[in-house]
């Protein structure tokens, strides 16, 4: 009988350790430390940001802060340490956040990807709400339940091509191919993509995380012109693991021009949590293709650089 039971627990730990082997590859590969590279540099922003206008910075992994339209908005906050369930495990901030919560100007907009921790971050929109009480969250389908629980309240749930008005700007939530999980058996209970919002002044479009995929050719078609996109170009290593999850510069390059994006901003690199490619290999890539190819307006930079929206997009956007 002992030895039956000692049979079944083996044959279900097997089962187990197959099951997150399968399905979590992407999340095991973030755990591997690779020593030999070292974090992107960074810049700490010190400026007042609470009267200036129509510009946007990288604050680190997938996070911008954007102000166009007299609106301050934020896509996938996170300014914990670590982006894990965990206090003490799992993958820690190499890079601090470019700004900090108490020196942002105030919040009129929060957009949350997906449900990755480096991307849904509880605690940081804690923290946001508590300063900026009339902060609108909009979050994919599925994960409304999980904010409510941590008390944040004035959330909204999308579905993929739904939209919604807030204001004087038009929201959709569109579709990527990623997955979401916040434990191992919560596998794509909720949604996963980008949001894009048009506002008077521009379109502008938010991939938190993304791999290469036929979706996106019917962007122009939905959605209409876009002028900003906001892309991730780093986790792509190794392709064997990441390929069907992140795209790698070359392939947010091609997504880039498919979507026929006016500027592209490279977002998501640079080991600020974690990375297995060589730390600057996305930057390089991007200015490679820019050399060779002149009508290629992709960019990139550290972290708390402030820039200015290219005023072409803003002038030119009311031809949509």
């Amino acid at each position: 009988m002992l030895k039956k039971i000692l049979f079944g627990l083996v044959v279900l730990v097997l089962i187990f350790i197959l099951y997150v082997v399968t399905f979590f590859k992407s999340g095991l590969n973030t755990l591997r430390t690779n020593p030999n590279e070292s974090s992107i540099d960074y810049v700490l922003i010190e400026e007042d940001l609470s009267k200036k206008k129509n510009y946007f910075t990288w604050i680190g992994q997938a996070t911008i802060l954007l102000n166009i339209d007299n609106l301050n908005i934020l896509f996938d906050p996170i300014f914990n340490d670590r982006a894990s369930p965990f206090k003490n495990i799992g993958p820690k901030r190499n890079v601090p956040p470019a700004i900090s919560i108490n020196k942002l100007p105030k919040i009129d907009l929060i957009f949350i990807s997906h449900n990755h921790y480096d991307h849904l971050d509880l605690e940081s929109l804690i923290n946001i709400q508590n300063l900026h009480n009339d902060v609108k969250i909009y979050v994919p389908k599925g994960d409304k339940k999980l904010l409510k629980q941590a008390g944040l309240l004035n959330i909204e749930e999308l579905n993929w091509w739904e939209r919604r008005k807030f204001k004087n700007i038009e929201i959709t939530f569109t579709p990527t191919k990623h997955w979401s999980a916040r434990g191992l058996f919560d596998r794509n209970q909720s949604l996963w993509g980008a949001w894009f919002v048009q506002t008077n002044d521009l379109n502008l479009l938010h991939i938190g995380d993304t791999a290469y995929d036929d979706i996106f050719a019917t962007y122009k078609e939905k959605l209409g012109n876009i002028d900003l996109t906001f892309m991730p170009i780093g986790s792509y290593f190794p392709r064997d693991i990441e390929a069907e999850y992140h795209v790698d510069p070359h392939e947010a390059i091609q997504l880039s021009k498919d979507l026929e994006s006016g500027f592209t901003y490279g977002i998501h690199w640079g080991g600020i949590f974690f990375t297995q490619e060589p730390t600057y290999e996305p930057q390089e890539i991007i200015n490679k293709a820019m050399m060779e190819d002149p009508s290629l307006d992709f960019h990139t930079s550290l972290p708390g650089i402030i820039i200015d929206l290219p005023q072409r997009l803003v002038n030119e956007n009311h031809s949509h």
